[in-house]
């Protein structure tokens, strides 16, 4: 059954009847699903959400957070400007674990030294050996060590279904 064609009269129910079919689209129930796009930027010249400067040594979140049991299932990094830094900066990226999109890096080199789109580790040809799930919800979160920057900016674009939570591992007898 496919979506109703919104008539002039009964268009109400014609609506209604549309939202019900669409349903499980949307709400993660078996059945027609949402590849989604989680984008985020890190920019150098602005604040976090905790209000510490993007330039600081430190984990810098985003804003963006993915729901618990998002599967990322691939997606790729911006580099808008390149990372610079008067040290030997690393910027890593991160959702579920340390280094899980984008391991550190030295901003002196790939990926982060020229402007462009850029890999990152989870691939949509392999989603079922480099795919990320969150086990709750998650902030996608910039990490800067060794040295503060100095200047750059990132956008990244992250796919991801909604999935559910896995069962632990089995009991012991």
């Amino acid at each position: 059954m496919g979506i109703k064609k919104i008539n002039i009269h009964g268009w109400l129910k014609d609506v209604n009847d549309n939202f019900e079919l669409l349903k499980g689209f949307f709400s993660g129930e078996p059945g027609l699903g949402a590849l989604r796009v989680a984008r985020w930027e890190f920019d150098v010249m602005e604040d976090d959400p905790e209000g510490d400067a993007n330039t600081e040594i430190g984990a810098h979140g985003t804003g963006i957070v993915l729901p618990a049991h998002a599967i990322i299932v691939g997606g790729f990094m911006d580099v808008n400007t390149p990372f610079a830094s008067d040290g030997s900066a690393t910027v890593a990226v991160s959702v579920e674990g340390a280094n899980d999109i984008q391991a550190a890096a030295a901003v002196s080199g790939a990926p982060w030294s020229t402007h462009g789109r850029k890999a990152i580790i989870p691939k949509a040809n392999t989603p079922e050996g480099t795919s990320v799930k969150t086990s709750e919800p998650r902030e996608v979160t910039v990490t800067v060590a060794v040295a503060a920057l100095t200047g750059g900016k990132v956008t990244g674009y992250l796919y991801y279904v909604e999935g559910l939570e896995s069962a632990g591992p089995p009991a012991s007898s």
